[in-house]
């Protein structure tokens, strides 16, 4: 990362008075333009704007070389002479010599111009190579410290996300294990009867082995999402399918009670799509308890809307925003840990989607999706 502009403005003053030349600059190369880091005894309108194009830059050519050019007259030096520097600056001998960064790669040069052809001495360059020598150990330890405070920083977001996953997968798993336990519970029942039903037995089995599979597929795919960088897999998804895998982890819903729409495909990750469904279904099943529920699904210009309606009590205006912050819960006397809206909102804005409640006709909370179609 670039120090800021004007930062190293002292090495510029110090070439002045060393070389005891008008103009000192400590300049970096970029690929479309020369930055001026440190400047002194610009005109005014440079000193303010601290870059110039590369076709005003001698500098480039210090970078190019990597090593010192020194030249009394630019305009008797070929590959100087048509820069622009000398027909709108003025520019007449210059001195440059290399800075480095602190891998030690040739990024800009420290500087001194003349308007004048300037006849410059050993001791001069002797000078600007110590210069350049202290601005460029300045200049690499800056780097170094910016780098270790990004990774510092990137290291306590990912701490933070490692946090959250923790917190979400346990959540998100929670259903599926139900789902599991209430099947081997009836297993057990079954297998313990006088007369055991062997085709309800099979059918147990394939249910309790279905919960497993789905339980280490959620771990797979959202420890690999996770990963810092992890980005959603995009696929045209069975939006009917999906919903009937959901109902089957959430044995506690009574199916009859949820009425599903047309609901056509939507393009979006799968897995994050299932546990979009699977808490808004949890979350109505818990807060409105023995209510209908409604979950339907329409196109509106280039996007899908989600709707999924519950006749509950409904949540006041002024809290609708604060349930969908992490651990925050309005109603303690039921059973969850105040993920669900949370978890939600992250699936939605992953997609660049919208989410919002709105009141029920009749009463009861309608969460609303919008995600692109």
């Amino acid at each position: 990362m670039s120090p800021e502009l004007g930062s190293l403005d002292h090495y510029a003053r110090l070439v002045r008075r060393s070389l005891g030349a008008p103009i000192g600059l400590v300049t970096l190369i970029q690929p479309d333009r020369q930055v001026f880091v440190g400047a002194d005894g610009l005109p005014d309108v440079l000193q303010t704007a601290r870059e110039t194009p590369l076709s005003h830059s001698f500098c480039q050519h210090v970078v190019a070389d990597e090593g010192p050019i020194i030249v009394r007259d630019v305009r008797e030096v070929e590959r100087l002479a048509d820069n622009l520097a000398i027909t709108d600056l003025g520019a007449v001998a210059y001195a440059g010599w290399p800075i480095t960064d602190h891998e030690g790669r040739t990024i800009g040069s420290l500087c001194a111009i003349d308007m004048e052809a300037h006849e410059w001495t050993e001791e001069d360059a002797r000078n600007l190579g110590d210069l350049a020598a202290a601005c460029s150990a300045e200049l690499s330890q800056t780097e170094v410290i910016e780098e270790a405070n990004e990774l510092l920083a990137e290291l306590r977001r990912s701490n933070e996300h490692l946090t959250s996953l923790g917190s979400q997968v346990t959540h998100d798993l929670q259903n599926p294990l139900l789902a599991l336990s209430g099947t081997l519970e009836m297993l057990h029942e079954e297998n313990a009867s006088p007369t055991p039903d062997l085709d309800t037995i099979g059918l147990l089995l394939s249910r309790a082995h279905r919960s497993v599979s789905r339980m280490s597929e959620l771990l797979r795919d959202v420890m690999q999402y996770a990963v810092v960088g992890g980005e959603l897999v995009l696929t045209d998804v069975d939006v009917v399918g999906l919903v009937g895998a959901v109902l089957d982890d959430l044995p506690a819903l009574d199916r009859r009670l949820v009425e599903v729409g047309d609901l056509p495909p939507v393009r979006a990750d799968a897995l994050q799509l299932r546990l979009l469904l699977q808490n808004l279904l949890a979350n109505a099943a818990t807060h409105a308890p023995g209510a209908p529920i409604t979950v339907h699904a329409r196109a509106e210009r280039d996007r899908w809307v989600l709707e999924v309606a519950d006749g509950g009590p409904g949540i006041p205006v002024d809290q609708r925003e604060r349930v969908f912050l992490a651990r925050e819960r309005l109603d303690d006397s039921v059973p969850g840990s105040g993920l669900g809206l949370a978890t939600c909102r992250r699936i939605v804005l992953a997609h660049a989607g919208t989410i919002d409640l709105r009141e029920t006709p009749g009463g009861g909370t309608t969460v609303r999706v919008s995600l692109a179609r």
